[in-house]
């Protein structure tokens, strides 16, 4: 017996998807977003300090520094407890709380806080501050006396940014996946192709390539299914379509490795899988790997 050669069919193009370009821009936005907020909050945790001077209250926290005009402050007090606190933007993590919030005791309020037991409310005439000083009754006395002093957060910037170190660590498994997944659907079309074997079809994916063996193909055809395909697991966008899908008319347990809707090369498997493929010469395809299945 004649051992058949390997032979490989490759995918048409797919068609331009304005999708896939949104949802890149979209995602790698969102990503950078949030790495730029976390950086912001890290550096805050590091570097969160409160000087009083006779003219204004300095606040530095992660990029930024707030200066009060102590000309504009119009109370100083301390909340005796603090409930139903809400954030509406900013940093929540243990030991370090940033941003916008409410709470029952105080209303709207912009934290620069730690340890908020420590907390001390600054009113002024366009808004309400809460930070969250070492000492304080010391900082209180300081800020109505105009003495000129420098407060570290409660508890220190160490533990602060030890409350860091878990986000840091989601972020730095997420920025390295979050790419490689966006990626990805862009690379699938470069890298996929069908390679007819001596004993199966191999799909070249890029990623994990797919066997099937010749003697698991029932029979094999190119069809135009009705309807549309829903995904159930993996990428459709536009004319890519690679993963698990539900579309009744091309057959049950569908798995799609494509770059076009229609026409389908269609292999049902005796273990009531269907697969569907899109070499670009479909019948020259069929009519080899019929050959090869005997």
């Amino acid at each position: 017996m004649i051992a058949m050669m390997n032979e490989t069919f490759y995918p048409p193009r797919p068609a331009r998807s304005q999708g896939l370009k949104g949802i890149s821009f979209v995602t790698l936005a969102g990503l950078t977003l949030a790495v730029l907020a976390l950086a912001s909050s890290m550096l805050s945790a590091l570097n969160m300090r409160y000087e009083v001077t006779p003219e204004a209250l300095r606040i530095r926290s992660g990029f930024s520094t707030r200066e009060i005009p102590l000309d504009e402050v119009t109370g100083v007090w301390r909340p005796e407890a603090l409930t139903g606190g809400v954030r509406k933007f900013g940093t929540s993590v243990p030991n370090l709380r940033t941003g916008r919030w409410r709470f029952n005791e105080t209303g709207d309020i912009t934290l620069y806080a730690t340890r908020l037991e420590t907390l001390v409310v600054v009113d002024t005439a366009d808004g309400r501050y809460g930070v969250t000083p070492e000492n304080p009754d010391a900082f209180t006395d300081a800020l109505r006396s105009r003495l000129p002093a420098g407060f570290s957060p409660a508890g220190g910037s160490g533990t602060a940014a030890a409350s860091m170190l878990i986000p840091l660590l989601l972020v730095a498994v997420a920025v390295p996946t979050t790419l490689y997944a966006v990626g990805l659907p862009s690379r699938f079309p470069q890298t996929l192709r069908y390679e007819l074997g001596p004993d199966g079809l191999t799909i070249r994916t890029g990623f994990r390539p797919v066997q099937v063996r010749y003697a698991d193909v029932e029979r094999v055809e190119v069809a135009s299914p009705k309807g549309y395909p829903i995904r159930i697991y993996g990428t459709a966008v536009g004319s890519l379509l690679w993963g698990k899908f539900r579309w009744p008319d091309a057959g049950p347990n569908l798995y799609l490795y494509c770059t076009r809707m229609k026409p389908l090369v269609l292999l049902r498997l005796r273990d009531d899988r269907t697969i569907g493929i899109t070499p670009e010469e479909d019948e020259r395809f069929v009519a080899e790997l019929r050959k090869r299945m005997g």
